[in-house]
């Protein structure tokens, strides 16, 4: 046994033998645990065997033997392949070209990675390191990992920590119950229970690919990430990049904020600006509107309110009982800016967006218990309840068709109140016993009662009007004919009960007897009541079965 002392330390010779064995006894035993505790698939060397060379020490025990033993005791430092360790004590195995170390541990690998801890355990033909401690930190530029245990393989420049880990970046804590970080590619990937807290969102999930240089995530598992404009919540496959806060989204994603839901197969979207373009099976509900559209692909701009939904698009809107479906080729919407107050010791005003009108174009069809339709386009006022037809509009109430070239309906406590048609106006009403009321003209007003029946129609400009004539038995006394600029008609079951002629009308009444298809239809007479949309036809028979 030999006991050396470095520079200016004295020798130390009062070494005892039975310090031999106390020191080979650690030794095994250190070395016993610290095997155990290897990953499961240890690096193999690759490179030929290198000499760790020491740097310094205070003192150094040197046992000579079967296998030569090196302990070093105070400021010790080593040096290996670009790496330099630090510690408080050290024993080095010259034969399998390891080191244990304990107290103070400090890895410097180049100018920016450096391990702290408690012990090491050191292998110079794997370059393999395994720091253990109350505390281990691994510092990589403007990136610190903290945790119990770090497993460090240099020659692949990958760190392990098989134990809970808190990891900060900038403004960013990351949390995860293990996790790898290439120390080259400056990639983690965080497995269980992983969790990002930034001041301006929380991430959640249990597995994440996350590169300190791109601030880009790759979600390997269902993920949520809350923030102060709203949650998402993803899928694997999915990317977001925590700087920017643009995502890209794969799978069933959604999108969830106090206004709106947004929800897609894939989903590119910007959480700053709530802006995006959603595709395949997308749906997107207005809460404070009552509003769903769904559709094979959508685009929405969160910074002016606008929404384009294309391919099978269909809205809904309203409660289960007098919802309004719509379809079309192409559906937009547009939210406006509503100030709404809360009641509280101040009043505050909060703004909130709210939907406010529809753009529905090509193929329109609607479909409401009291309502059905079909036209080339047409504008939903939402705020107001007006709904604008335009180009040859097809309309349908409780036995009435109602025809022009542009359509307003005016809606009431979600009914039906007023229609206006304007330009080749065209009302039939059918009454019960299928007689065919019919009025025309250039601009027709239609009133309508609380069951949605026709109530008055007032007709100005080139008026005609055919209808059937009944006693009090409802037996036909014949049909009238009649031409006049302006006229008002009322009904009560679809059947005419008082007429009034302003001008010089021309009227002709047809008896029974003397009735051809040109007495008693009006010219463009079209009863199409075949070609009413249903809710199975505008949702789709398996969609209006899962209703």
């Amino acid at each position: 046994m030999l006991t050396i002392g470095l520079k200016n330390i004295s020798i130390r010779n009062f070494i005892h033998s039975n310090r031999l064995s106390l020191v080979v006894l650690i030794s095994l035993l250190c070395s016993f645990i610290t095997y155990a505790q290897k990953p499961l698939n240890p690096p193999v060397p690759t490179t030929p065997k290198t000499r760790i060379n020491l740097l310094h020490a205070d003192s150094i025990l040197i046992t000579n033997g079967a296998s030569e033993i090196r302990e070093f005791i105070g400021n010790v430092s080593f040096q290996h392949k670009g790496a330099v360790l630090y510690c408080n004590t050290a024993t080095q195995y010259e034969m399998s070209n390891t080191i244990e170390a304990f107290g103070n541990i400090r890895i410097v690998q180049g100018d920016t990675l450096t391990v702290t801890g408690d012990t090491l355990y050191y292998d110079g033909n794997t370059r393999y390191a395994r720091v253990l401690g109350k505390k281990v930190v691994l510092t990589d530029s403007k990136v610190t990992l903290t945790t119990r245990i770090v497993e460090y393989d240099m020659q692949r420049n990958r760190a392990y920590y098989p134990v809970r880990g808190v990891i900060v970046q900038d403004s960013s804590t990351l949390k995860s119950e293990k996790g790898y970080y290439n120390t080259r590619s400056k990639i983690f990937n965080y497995k269980e229970n992983v969790e990002i807290i930034n001041p301006k969102y929380t991430i959640t999930t249990d597995s994440l690919q996350y590169n300190a240089r791109t601030k880009m995530a790759l979600f390997k598992a269902p993920t949520l990430i809350k923030s102060k404009d709203g949650d998402i919540i993803a899928n694997a496959g999915s990317t977001y990049n925590t700087e920017t806060q643009l995502a890209n989204f794969k799978g069933r994603s959604k999108v969830v904020n106090e206004n709106y839901t947004l929800v897609g197969d894939t989903l590119n979207f910007d959480q700053k600006t709530e802006s995006g373009v959603a595709r395949g099976n997308v749906e997107i509900v207005s809460k404070k509107d009552k509003v769903i559209l769904t559709g094979n692909r959508a685009i929405r701009n969160g910074q002016t309110g606008f929404t384009k939904i294309m391919g099978n698009a269909i809205m809904r809107n309203g409660s289960e009982k007098d919802t309004l479906y719509m379809r079309a080729d192409t559906l937009y919407a547009y939210e406006m800016m509503d100030d709404t107050t809360t009641r509280t010791k101040k009043d505050t005003v909060k703004r909130e967006r709210k939907m406010e009108k529809m753009i529905a174009q090509g193929n329109v069809q609607i479909y409401r218990i009291d309502m059905q339709s079909k036209s080339d386009s047409l504008l939903y006022d939402l705020k107001d309840s007006v709904i604008h037809f335009f180009t040859k509009p097809i309309l349908w109430n409780p036995q009435n068709q109602s025809e022009a070239d542009t359509i307003h309906v005016y809606m009431k406590n979600g009914k039906v109140n007023r229609m206006f048609l304007i330009n080749q106006g065209f009302v039939i009403a059918k009454d019960t016993s299928s007689n065919y009321n019919q009025v025309k003209g250039r601009k027709i007003s239609a009133l309508f009662n609380e069951q949605t029946r026709l109530d008055q129609v007032i007709v100005e400009g080139n008026g005609q009007s055919i209808y059937y004539a009944l006693d009090d038995q409802n037996k036909l006394i014949g049909v009238n004919h009649v031409e006049c600029s302006k006229m008002n008609i009322r009904f009560r079951e679809n059947q005419v009960k008082r007429i009034a002629f302003i001008g010089k009308p021309d009227s002709k009444l047809v008896p029974p007897k003397e009735l051809t298809n040109s007495a008693n239809r009006l010219d463009g007479f079209s009863w199409r009541e075949k070609e009413k949309p249903t809710k199975e036809q505008i949702l789709g028979v398996k969609f209006a079965v899962k209703q």
